[in-house]
């Protein structure tokens, strides 16, 4: 990517087509918020009489509880892995093997409830193995919820349908092509409506999404300039491109509400310009992402187009809108404040580890960098992109104060 360019015209092109839907009207947008979102919902006031019974979960590697778990098998032991998740040598995007891991598993804990992948498989050598309860098999539809632990006569716990690598709607997510499942946000949803048929009163749902579709076309716009193609051109397409996925996000949620959920929460995207990837952008270990001549800067920029889009088209449903974005913007500029001493260098190993905290896990610390087990809590990011557990605790415990808030937990 040439980033001796400016993005700024197309950048402020995409917000307005992102507020106005792209039409004509010459009045200024009114844009939507997450408070405005939350504010206009019609969600309930209140939870479920007798608390939540089952969580729900729609997305991406941020909310994946152990779907590759497979893959980490293949690279840690000698024989496929029998037993119960979470595996502690790798499987989950952060640093595996700790005192907690994703943050839906910690909220479900918070909760009083369990929660499990529904799938757990991995492509080697072009056959895909799924996990069951006793072994490995290459047949899907005997391996769904391997490890529902849930007590009896409790709903199944394998819901978290989220993947690393996915996108909203293309199947061909990062990872793909190298064996990752990645179902897309739409696809877990249809699977989930084909196993359980629909949603109840009683669920909390969560979709967190889009990040890939981002990244993905972020990638784009470099390689439209190596294709010729002028940058103004690209950038817009990018942003054209992650306003859709938006669109179809929101219509996932949309889907969800017509099914018969009742409590749906949905996450801003964080700014990833502010990981270490994003800082990365600009060749070193830094990068201002309120320069317009930097990549970082439209990495902002699409995250933003990405979030406008969703907040828009979900302005006036029955859902309530958690600030992922506000978030990691909050842990970047004050970091002390969340017990982090670190918010720049991730903690794994990364030439161990085959570049994924997914293989991650306490005994791969990052020690030339000083990463060691007893700073683990206090560094914030455990990759180039995904949270270390004490990353991801962040997130826990501000969706629980944001359901608190809701009033739908107590």
């Amino acid at each position: 990517m040439n980033r001796g360019l400016t993005f700024a015209v197309a950048a402020g092109a995409a917000l307005l087509m992102a507020g106005c839907g792209g039409g004509s009207n010459p009045s200024a947008p009114t844009l939507s918020t997450v408070a405005s979102v939350n504010a206009a919902s019609t969600a309930p006031s209140a939870g479920p009489s007798s608390g939540f019974n089952n969580f729900v979960v729609f997305g991406d590697s941020l909310s994946d509880d152990g779907a590759y778990t497979l893959a980490a098998v293949g690279v840690y032991a000698s024989v496929p892995f029998l037993g119960t998740l979470p595996y502690s040598a790798g499987g989950q995007f952060t640093v595996n093997g700790a005192s907690t891991g994703n943050w839906t598993g910690v909220l479900a804990q918070n909760l009083g409830l369990s929660l499990a992948p529904n799938v757990v498989g991995y492509t080697t050598s072009g056959v895909t193995a799924y996990l069951t309860p006793t072994g490995t098999t290459t047949t899907l539809s005997s391996a769904t919820c391997a490890f529902n632990t849930a007590p009896s006569g409790s709903p199944k716990n394998c819901t978290d349908f989220a993947q690393g690598g996915s996108m909203v709607a293309n199947s061909d997510g990062i990872g793909h092509s190298t064996g990752a499942l990645t179902y897309p946000v739409t696809q877990q949803l249809q699977n989930y409506l084909g196993e359980f048929g629909s949603f109840n009163s009683s669920q909390l749902v969560s979709v967190l999404a889009g990040n890939n579709d981002i990244f993905t076309a972020l990638s784009g716009v470099q390689t439209a300039e190596s294709q010729g193609v002028a940058q103004s051109t690209a950038v817009a397409q990018a942003q054209a491109t992650v306003a859709v996925a938006a669109d179809q996000l929101a219509g996932v949620v949309k889907s969800i509400l017509g099914n018969g959920g009742r409590y749906v929460v949905v996450y801003t995207l964080p700014d990833s310009s502010l990981s270490p990837f994003g800082q990365s952008l600009a060749g070193g270990t830094t990068c201002d992402n309120k320069n317009p001549q930097t990549a970082c800067y439209l990495l902002s920029n699409l995250v933003q187009v990405f979030n406008q889009r969703l907040l828009n088209d979900l302005q006036g449903q029955p859902v309530k809108m958690i600030d992922g974005f506000a978030l990691l913007n909050q842990e970047v500029a004050s970091p002390a404040s969340f017990g982090f001493t670190n918010v720049t260098t991730p903690w794994c190993d990364l030439s161990h580890v085959n570049n994924t905290s997914l293989l991650c896990n306490v005994n791969t610390p990052a020690t030339a960098y000083g990463a060691s087990t007893s700073n683990l809590g206090s560094w914030l990011f455990a990759d180039a992109v995904h949270p270390t557990p004490a990353g991801y605790q962040v997130i826990a415990n501000a969706t629980l104060a944001e359901l608190r808030s809701f009033g739908w937990v107590s």
